[in-house]
């Protein structure tokens, strides 16, 4: 009598013919129609007994591993184990300066109390926004009825206060920003604690748990790393609710007068940003176990990067490297620099946050050091051939195809430290934009952005990281019509000339006169050195007047077309520097 063979495919009609083939080797049924009779049902049942039992197991399994979980509260489980704390919502922000008119207030001081509401509007939505603590403006020194605060923090949501029960600790909202949740005990503040290291049995401190459906609960230390209240104490919690990220791009913020104003007026000092969602799934089953390893201590650089990024989710690249690694080298420092997202770079007092949150995760000989992120923008010239005998298309329109599938390349692959553009992906993704794109061709060159302050000599250096395309040694008798420099910037005012820099074939920066309807000729033959192999540019006691546009660009010819940028900054396409043409294939 032939067994039943193990059934390892999930697919029901694979499974059905598994049972026939077992039915038709037994001698009771083997000359059963097991397509027209009744049998044909009963095995349809089986199967499909067969095959939920099937597809019930294998999710129930891989609902037990961080890996292969799907469920959010499974993965949010599998956090808990490995002690990971899953970002909350967090709330988008700004900071303000308050200026208040006061005429019957006899004091030098006005006050704005924490919670403070104000009113934000972005498009035809409006949102609510507090001020996290309070604060004092002071009288102006030029008018007595005027008060002025600056640098207060203001944050999209609104305030919720619940009791709980030392038995039922769970928090009712899901889309609370945990930073500002606060906890009285019988009228006494127990303070947030992210571990128990240093924590005694009289300490009042609290824990917060990841638990189903995105909310949390609040931890005590059950006397032993902490003072457990008992049933009978009063356990109240206050937090702020928000919206995430809906709220960022904030312009302008108003509130109603209080304390005796006549008039209130906020200036923001940009929009608002950092809002976000809770954090996803993927982000947790990335991070929970990495934060298992860093131990809320940092040690190596991936530490400093798993836990800056756990805390703070706004932060949309970032990169770490030691002290030793930069020129001149500055031993005992990790250099930390940060982009977060909705800016370039990051603010000062986001950066003062992330200083503050590692102040006692680093070891007492390491010095963290914020730099402003950098950015390495890149020139392009794309040619794109097509046939038009494959689309309806214009010319114009495979134009704007292409632009638009650069940005879009850009924000998917690259935008981040550490990342490479290499041509051959990008005239492939290009391609496949349009069945009509015969081919892409692409000539890239890194742009670095230089501000300078005006009317000062300074001396300015940056590197491509990367070898130039060395030209012949510049002949003025020959003049600028054939030379290609490695190096070449644009315009900006020197002496009252306007110049541009660019290279001399021979390892100087020369300045070069760049007057309209003029000849070109040197102004100023070296003005700082190159090295053609690094791609290092240094400039010396150079005074700058003025200069074109938002920043003074130097484009370089570099050996190499994939383009790397330092480590210290991220690449970036924009869409002012791309220029696209598109042609029909020659027949």
């Amino acid at each position: 009598m032939a067994d039943l063979s193990p059934i390892t495919n999930m697919d029901f009609n694979e499974t059905k013919e598994a049972l026939k083939t077992f039915l038709k080797n037994q001698e009771k049924f083997k000359d059963y129609d097991y397509e027209g009779s009744n049998m044909n049902v009963l095995l349809d049942v089986l199967s499909y007994n067969t095959y939920y039992n099937s597809y019930y197991y294998n999710m129930a399994i891989s609902e037990m591993f961080l890996d292969s979980a799907s469920q959010r509260n499974s993965v949010i489980s599998h956090a808990k184990e490995l002690n990971y704390l899953p970002t909350s919502a967090r709330s988008a922000s700004s900071k303000v300066s308050f200026r208040i008119v006061a005429p019957n207030l006899n004091s030098n001081y006005f006050n704005i109390p924490a919670n403070t509401s104000l009113i934000g509007r972005c498009g035809n939505k409006t949102y609510n926004f507090i001020t996290d603590k309070a604060v004092v403006a002071t009288r102006s020194a030029n008018n007595d009825t005027v008060y002025t605060v600056d640098g207060v923090d203001v944050f999209e949501g609104r305030m919720i206060t619940e009791t709980l029960s030392s038995v039922d600790t769970i928090l009712s909202n899901a889309t609370i920003d945990t930073r500002s949740l606060t906890l009285k005990v019988n009228g006494e503040t127990y303070v947030y604690k992210s571990d128990i290291f240093g924590i005694d049995a009289t300490d009042k401190v609290f824990y917060l748990q990841p638990e189903n459906d995105g909310k949390y609960s609040v931890q005590f230390g059950a006397d032993k790393f902490g003072v457990q209240p008992t049933i009978t104490d009063s356990i109240i919690a206050s937090y702020r609710v928000t919206v995430g990220p809906t709220a960022n791009g904030v312009t302008s913020l108003t509130i109603g007068n209080f304390g005796g104003s006549s008039s209130i007026t906020i200036t923001m000092t940009s929009a608002t940003n950092g809002g976000s969602l809770a954090e996803d799934i993927e982000s947790i089953r990335t991070f929970a176990p990495k934060a298992l390893q860093v131990q809320e201590r940092a040690v190596t650089k991936r530490d400093y990067e798993t836990l800056l990024r756990a805390r703070f989710p706004n932060i949309q690249a970032i990169s770490v490297y030691g002290g030793d690694e930069t020129t001149p080298p500055q031993f005992g420092k990790v250099i930390i620099s940060v982009d977060v997202t909705g800016g370039e770079g990051a603010a000062d007092y986001e950066i003062a946050n992330f200083r503050a949150y590692l102040r006692d995760k680093t070891p007492l000989t390491i010095e963290p050091v914020f730099v402003v992120a950098k950015f390495l923008y890149v020139n392009q010239v794309v040619q794109v051939v097509y046939d038009p005998n494959l689309t309806d298309k214009s010319a114009a329109q495979i134009q704007s195809e292409v632009n638009a599938g650069i940005l879009n390349y850009n924000n998917q692959n690259l935008n981040d430290f550490n990342k490479t553009l290499r041509q051959s992906r990008l005239a492939a993704y290009l391609d496949g934009l349009d069945a009509s794109i015969v081919s892409t061709d692409i000539v890239s060159k890194p742009i670095i952005e230089y501000i300078p302050a005006l009317n000062f000599a300074t001396s300015p250096s940056f590197s491509f990281e990367s070898g130039l395309v060395q030209p012949y040694p510049f002949d003025a008798s020959l003049g600028f019509d054939t030379y290609k420099p490695a190096v070449e910037s644009t315009k900006f005012t020197v002496e009252g000339t306007l110049v541009s820099a660019q290279d001399d074939g021979n390892g100087n920066i020369m300045l070069v006169t760049a007057e309209q309807d003029a000849s070109v000729s040197v102004f100023k033959s070296s003005v700082g050195t190159i090295n053609y192999s690094t791609g290092e540019v240094k400039l010396s006691n150079l005074t700058i007047e003025s200069f074109q546009n938002n920043a003074i660009k130097f484009t370089a010819n570099t050996v190499n077309k994939d383009i790397r940028p330092p480590k210290d900054r991220i690449i970036v396409i924009r869409g002012e520097d791309v220029t696209v043409t598109a042609q029909p294939v020659e027949t």
